[in-house]
């Protein structure tokens, strides 16, 4: 049994992209200072249905998926609901440098294409004020998806507050060196990534994050070079362990420990069987860990 959502009477159509990033440039503006209680802000969406040309665009970016809909390609979805409610008056914080730290997708049920979805959506604001440490402003968005009233999937996202910069860098690459992963883990994959990586990212997800595009905007947020967006290695994660074990994921979640500068060679590396597991991205030569997470694979009943 689905969990059924009563019919959204004061949804609204999720809005297009394009508008929303011009829109968040007028956020910057905001005082994100002022004192304010810990709260939750609602919204209520529909949007349109996945197409195919869609899932096959983003699968041919991530060679592996065996998922007829990749549970990661939902985030971008789930983003895009995050910048709609980012753009509420009652939202205090600028939207751009906002900097994603943890999530989590669980699919309910089956994604079917070309059917609409009704969203419900909420954030977890943190108290905040001047005397509040900015490693708490940590705003917590849940985003539910339903088809025909069942609810499909559920995001929940984690973002970090980065303090407003006056242009100069705070962040460089670390000169620290990790250690491999323990011998119960394997690595699985190693991928290489380019200056443009985050630019191609952005164009197939729609997050135009400024963080992730060239060094001229990401030091504005404190980074020297641009950073490869998270559900970027989370999905390409997702590929390489549905590749592995020929089963689609049902639940992923990653958090996010380190940024990877541009260009970088970071390796995949897995624990786990063909029910569950651990997955961790560490950079190739250094070992740094750059994100973990762990992964429920469908059950082979669940297939038939």
């Amino acid at each position: 049994m689905q969990d059924v959502q009563p019919p959204m009477e004061h949804s609204v159509p999720l809005p297009k992209l394009p508008g929303m990033f011009f829109r968040s440039l007028f956020t910057v503006a905001r005082n994100d200072q002022a004192e304010a209680a810990a709260c939750e802000l609602r919204d209520e969406f529909t949007a349109p249905g996945l197409t195919q040309t869609q899932v096959a665009r983003y699968k041919n970016a991530f060679d592996g998926f065996v998922s007829e809909v990749p549970l990661t390609l939902m985030y971008c979805l789930a983003q895009r609901v995050h910048l709609a409610q980012m753009l509420g008056d009652e939202f205090p914080w600028p939207a751009p440098g906002l900097v994603h730290v943890r999530n989590e997708l669980e699919q309910h049920a089956p994604i079917q294409l070309e059917q609409r979805f009704h969203i419900k959506a909420s954030i977890q604001l943190p108290a905040r004020g001047p005397k509040v440490s900015p490693r708490r402003l940590r705003p917590l968005f849940t985003v539910e998806f339903y088809q025909d009233e069942d609810k499909v999937v559920t995001c929940t996202s984690e973002y970090q507050v980065m303090p407003k910069s006056s242009g100069k860098a705070t962040t460089s690459r670390e000169k620290k060196q990790g250690q491999a992963p323990a011998n119960d883990w394997q690595e699985i994959g190693q991928w290489s990534l380019t200056t443009a990586s985050g630019r191609d990212y952005a164009r197939l997800s729609g997050d135009f994050n400024p963080i992730h595009l060239h060094p001229l905007l990401s030091r504005w947020f404190g980074f020297e070079q641009p950073i490869i967006h998270g559900m970027y290695m989370a999905g390409r994660a997702q590929a390489e362990i549905e590749s592995r074990y020929q089963r689609p994921v049902a639940r992923i979640d990653v958090t996010f420990k380190r940024p990877v500068p541009l260009p970088a060679t970071i390796g995949l590396w897995q624990q786990g069987d063909e029910h569950c597991g651990s997955y961790q991205v560490c950079g190739a030569e250094d070992f740094l860990q750059r994100l973990e997470g762990s992964y429920t694979l469908v059950a082979n009943k669940e297939r038939a």
